[in-house]
């Protein structure tokens, strides 16, 4: 009767918590339909903001600008955006890995944090930190980043910065995510030459351009709200992957609790079986003893 008493209660614990699971589950369906309608849909305008610096750097072959030059000193930096929470599958797991091949390449690098997942990364590779952010907005929007992009800019612009980076989940669909590293400053780092080139020339010939200001003041313009612009983007396409790897991963645990239940209902009723089995021996050999 003992391990009746404990199938038992082993099977009310695995419906507890099919029940939290499953409820989570929806929770992250619903912010994940909104995070990814904001990934997807920001995808179109970051494309056309980089094809027009690119476009514009190409024309006008200013190359010097602070922003698009490269410089010597300063250490180099790498933007991890983490997440608060846990239970998301392997999508943490896969970031740091992503973060020890950039440490491999940056002995002395060091990181910027996004996220309490993103910090204990950090440490548990035994790197710097050189600045964190946690407790990020579920609706990110531009002004939750100014912090972040102040920083970088400002840490660049005054050469203690060498180069920055930023790793981040890129969202493929709901079942696919992976880690992506993509260059921020200098900002001449993003630009493919050979594609670039391509799409001037697919658009007009150079001397065709004219530029209203002059192309200096445009890019001083255009140029650290594209840095904006590619933070703000990683963080939507970092949320749309949190959420869908945590409903994914809820959805799993519910169908696990699942099939835990029916399995501990067959332990369950073998041993009640058994159980009645035994007494009815019992009461036999009772019976014929006396007889």
């Amino acid at each position: 009767m003992a391990n009746q008493r404990q199938v038992k209660r082993r099977i009310g614990t695995a419906q507890n918590i099919s029940k939290i699971t499953k409820a989570m589950e929806m929770v992250a369906a619903s912010k994940m339909k909104k995070a990814q309608d904001q990934a997807l849909a920001a995808r179109p305008y970051s494309q056309a903001l980089y094809d027009s610096i690119a476009t514009i750097s190409q024309v006008s072959k200013l190359n010097s600008h602070p922003l698009l030059s490269t410089h010597e000193a300063g250490i180099p930096i790498v933007v991890v955006v983490g997440t608060d929470k846990g239970l998301c599958g392997a999508l943490n797991g896969n970031l740091m890995k992503q973060l020890f091949v950039w440490k491999k390449q940056h002995k002395d690098g060091e990181v910027i944090a996004i996220g309490k997942k993103a910090v204990l990364a950090a440490r548990a590779l035994d790197m710097t930190v050189h600045a964190q952010f946690t407790q990020i907005a579920e609706q990110v929007t531009t002004v939750d980043i100014v912090p972040l992009t102040t920083l970088v800019l400002n840490g660049f612009s005054s050469q203690k910065f060498h180069s920055v980076d930023v790793l981040y989940t890129d969202f493929i669909n709901t079942l696919s995510q992976k880690p992506k590293q993509a260059p921020l400053l200098p900002i001449s780092r993003t630009f493919k030459p050979d594609v670039v080139e391509e799409r001037v020339d697919e658009k007009m010939p150079a001397k065709d351009y004219t530029f209203e200001p002059d192309p200096k003041q445009i890019l001083n313009s255009l140029l650290p709200f594209y840095l904006e612009n590619t933070i703000f983007h990683s963080f939507l396409e970092a949320k749309a992957s949190e959420h869908s790897a945590r409903m994914v991963a809820m959805k799993n645990a519910s169908e696990n609790a699942g099939e835990l239940v029916e399995e501990l209902k067959l332990v369950y009723n073998k041993t009640r079986q058994q159980g009645i089995t035994t007494e009815l021996l019992d009461i036999i050999s009772a019976t014929m003893s006396l007889s």
